[in-house]
């Protein structure tokens, strides 16, 4: 039962107030190639909508740390599109931010817990911290798009 109420939060938090631009996070995961996605997507909505949820749940932004995270600058951070880094005075857009288009799977990967949430500073943005939920938490989102499909019941 706490599962399916930390799912439900989850799931809610990553459709809150602003709500994400699911073409516009999943773009990066198909190289900027909307062709692609658009087929994947017409084959495998599903799965397109798994990984939206994924990428949906994997931000959110703050005025404080959650306590235990480790923190990095948003500078460390490399644009898998484009090779660079990230500017430190970066504004964060929830709506278009995408997990897929930086390196963040390999801040998570660093660490031998799929549970570790991590926290990116982010001075330019209306929100000092920029926090990357867990793995598990991340996975726990993508998962309630099967759960929560009335064709799996």
């Amino acid at each position: 039962m706490k599962k399916i109420a930390l799912i439900s939060a989850i799931f809610l938090m990553a459709f809150g107030a602003k709500a994400q631009d699911c073409e516009a996070i999943m773009l990066p995961y198909f190289g900027g190639d909307a062709s692609r996605m658009e087929q994947y997507r017409d084959e495998a909505p599903m799965k397109f909508s798994a990984k939206c949820a994924y990428a949906r749940a994997a931000f959110y932004v703050s005025d404080t740390i959650p306590a235990g995270a480790d923190v990095y600058s948003i500078a460390d951070v490399t644009d898998l599109l484009t090779g660079n880094r990230l500017s430190s005075a970066v504004v964060i857009d929830q709506s278009t931010f995408s997990y897929y288009r930086y390196d963040f799977k390999e801040f998570q990967v660093r660490y031998p817990s799929i549970e570790k949430v991590l926290c990116f500073t982010t001075p330019g943005s209306e929100h000092p911290y920029l926090v990357l939920r867990s793995i598990q938490d991340m996975m726990d989102a993508s998962d309630s798009v099967y759960v929560n499909n009335p064709q799996n019941r």
